[in-house]
């Protein structure tokens, strides 16, 4: 048989995939190119009366693993990197929520000087406080956290700090004015016994990276015990 009669098309399909793959496509024309390389010098082997393009087969599939080869070795080297960004972002949204509840717990003890050593959930809302608001549940959380936070407004200054910056459920608001329940993610807990004479019980907690807010002002994570 005349050899430039012999079929040829996916020896070349392999080599013109492979050149792509190494120009812009990578891994997804270099896979195909190596499968449909095998296959075309496979037939050359078997069939060289009817196949050719033996070395396009080669230089093809060829093309092929190297695309796949340098694809394997920037995923290694820009997913630790990846992965490093990652974690450094959750590190400071972490110290960000932890810093959030140490001014929250110093409006609080501000509050509390001017009011008897009383937090606002055990001040009379006559006396400027937010008793009648309580509504604990069985943890001791309040219901009503955002009621108790909107009183502490002249210590806070801004309400922002109050939505954990890991926080996508709910929304900063820009003032107090237009404050609501939406526009808070941290825990507070209410009840007789929270107050400064009980500094190792928690006031305020974030739900998400379960760092504790305690009576003295403390700020450490829920599992460490004093």
């Amino acid at each position: 048989m005349n050899t430039n009669n012999k079929n040829t098309k996916l020896a070349v399909t392999s080599l013109v995939l492979g050149i792509i793959s190494l120009l812009c496509l990578g891994i997804l024309a270099g896979i195909p190119a190596i499968i449909l390389g095998h296959i075309a010098h496979n037939r050359t082997r078997r069939q060289p009366d009817q196949f050719g393009g033996a070395g396009l087969a080669i230089a093809g599939f060829a093309c092929g693993y190297v695309s796949v080869l340098v694809t394997v070795i920037l995923v290694a080297l820009f997913l630790p990197l990846l992965t490093g960004l990652h974690v450094a972002k959750d590190r400071a949204l972490y110290i960000n929520c932890s810093n959030n509840l140490k001014q929250v717990g110093l409006a609080f003890r501000t509050w509390e000087i001017d009011h008897d050593d009383r937090f606002p959930f055990n001040v009379p809302s006559q006396q400027g406080g937010t008793l009648e608001f309580c509504a604990r549940g069985a943890d001791g959380s309040d219901a009503n956290a955002w009621r108790h936070f909107q009183v502490l407004s002249n210590e806070l200054s801004t309400p922002k700090i109050l939505v954990c910056p890991a926080d996508s459920s709910k929304q900063t608001a820009s003032d107090f004015i237009n404050f609501g329940p939406g526009n808070v993610s941290y825990l507070v807990r209410s009840g007789t016994n929270i107050d400064s004479t009980h500094p190792n019980e928690w006031l305020a907690r974030c739900p998400i990276h379960n760092h504790e807010l305690l009576c003295d002002g403390a700020v450490m994570p829920r599992s460490i015990k004093r």
